[in-house]
């Protein structure tokens, strides 16, 4: 069989893992400027250039010409960046063969090291993110059994963390794991450590207050992510080690013509095929019909794939019972069929076939991202003319706040946040402290005044507040 070689994006490098008989070796390649980014996997032109960077290094210093690529990815990372990558591989003619989260990556690495056996926790913590799931290992195998928080971190209380779902919340609490296993960065490592002794300490609920933590090095996920390597490419010494993983860390829904049908929920595992019945196929009102599958993170519905099928294919099924197929491989690649109940008639789509490349969305997205940070002067000054006006009870400056309002309104109607933070704690990721001063009233790094209101578009500060920091 042909190299595996897997990759982790890591402190602005891609780091490759290979196995040389019996033992993991490691390599990283430095990244351009251009894709030195959080979310590598986010957008094609990432993906396509990390591509380009790793096949050069791979057949120039590796001397290796046809291979197969394992991406790591971090924890919070659901289908529509899985696909993505797959699509993009394609057309970069990479044969990416399965992904693995940094957390599945370290278990692999756990056992192997730790001889570690039971349930565990692995906790990885890279500069702005958090991924925290359990694992259940015996006999070499490594089972997911839940993915508690996968997502965005600022380091500090896990009670300001947002768990997956309320479910997520409790089995963390009550679960029976011995160890906790952290690795990452080292300052959000002791961040996180600091973070569960007082979660622990403060939690009524947390069953055993006296879990272990074990921190461990960054390297960890790439050497683990080694192991599954040496097991796909057939190497003895890897193959006792298989896993049970989950298809992604967030329910899965499709919409067919504006009614939407949950599929798979986020303990589904992989390979998997879940059929519901429909009994009245909807008419698209389009010229096409419209199929869209989503994820849920959180409170939001996030777009992996919309397909926009001629009705002339489907319209046979309308206002007839029929079953929704959907089914993902071991390697979580996506196929939507739709087949009739009464009759033999079924049509199937592999979802990669329908994949955008992401590339017009990105370039509207950044278009529009410049355009609100040219506006930002003008919502400022509305607000100041308001702020700072004698007379609050004058027609005129009453009418600047009414136009303020409805700007902010307009704003966050269309996906804009509004940073503020006064009486909460500083938010590095998103505020600017501009000053310092000392408040015996406040608890330490608490945000005591707004100087300057930032802004949030799509995950994307455009602007951070400025604000002063209690101490």
């Amino acid at each position: 069989m042909k190299p595996v070689i897997g990759v982790h994006f890591w402190e602005r490098q891609a780091r490759l893992s290979f196995c040389d008989e019996d033992s993991v070796n490691v390599a990283a390649v430095d990244l351009p400027s251009d894709i030195k980014r959080l979310n590598i996997i986010a957008n094609d032109f990432s993906i396509k250039k990390a591509f380009e960077v790793i096949d050069k290094f791979i057949k120039e210093q590796l001397n290796v010409s046809d291979y197969s690529l394992v991406f790591c990815t971090s924890d919070d990372t659901g289908l529509k960046e899985i696909q993505l990558l797959y699509k993009c591989a394609l057309e970069c003619n990479v044969e990416v063969i399965t992904t693995v989260t940094e957390t599945m990556a370290m278990a692999y690495y756990s056992y192997v090291e730790y001889s570690l056996n039971g349930p565990a926790i692995m906790a990885f913590a890279s500069p702005a993110k958090l991924g925290v799931a359990q694992y259940y290992i015996e006999e070499g195998v490594i089972e997911t059994e839940d993915t508690f928080i996968a997502g965005r971190w600022n380091g500090s209380s896990l009670y300001k963390s947002e768990f997956l779902s309320s479910g997520s919340k409790r089995f963390f609490d009550m679960n029976e794991a011995g160890v906790i296993i952290c690795s990452g960065s080292m300052d959000k490592c002791l961040a996180f450590d600091n973070a569960i002794k007082n979660y622990i300490s403060t939690s009524n609920t947390f069953y055993n207050k006296n879990i272990e933590f074990k921190m461990i090095e960054d390297q960890c996920v790439t050497l683990g992510i080694g192991f599954i390597c040496g097991k796909l490419e057939g190497r003895n010494a890897f193959q006792g080690l298989n896993e049970v993983n989950t298809l992604s860390a967030y329910d899965i829904f499709v919409s067919v013509n504006g009614e939407i049908y949950p599929m798979f929920d986020m303990d589904s595992i992989i390979p998997i095929e879940e059929k519901i019945e429909i009994e009245n196929y909807p008419e698209s009102k389009k010229a096409y019909d419209d199929i869209v599958i989503f994820e849920k993170r959180g409170k939001s519905f996030v777009k992996v794939c919309q397909m926009n099928i001629p009705k002339e294919e489907l319209e046979y099924f309308y206002h007839k019972a029929c079953h929704l197929i959907l089914s993902a491989d071991k390697n979580r690649r996506l196929t939507l069929t739709i087949k009739s109940i009464m009759g033999d008639k079924e049509m199937s789509y592999k979802i990669l076939d329908h994949m955008s490349s992401g590339e017009e969305e990105e370039v509207k997205t950044e278009s529009i991202s410049d355009m609100l940070v040219k506006l930002l002067p003008i919502f400022d000054d509305l607000e100041y003319a308001y702020k700072y006006a004698q007379e609050k009870d004058n027609p005129y400056v009453l009418g600047i706040k009414k136009t303020y309002d409805k700007a902010i309104q307009i704003l966050e109607e269309n996906g804009v946040e509004l940073i503020t933070g006064e009486g909460k704690e500083f938010d590095y990721n998103t505020q600017t402290a501009v000053m310092h001063i000392t408040d015996l009233d406040m608890p330490d790094n608490t945000v005591k005044q707004v100087m300057q209101a930032g802004y949030i578009y799509k995950g994307k500060v455009l602007r951070p507040a400025s604000v002063v920091v209690a101490n």
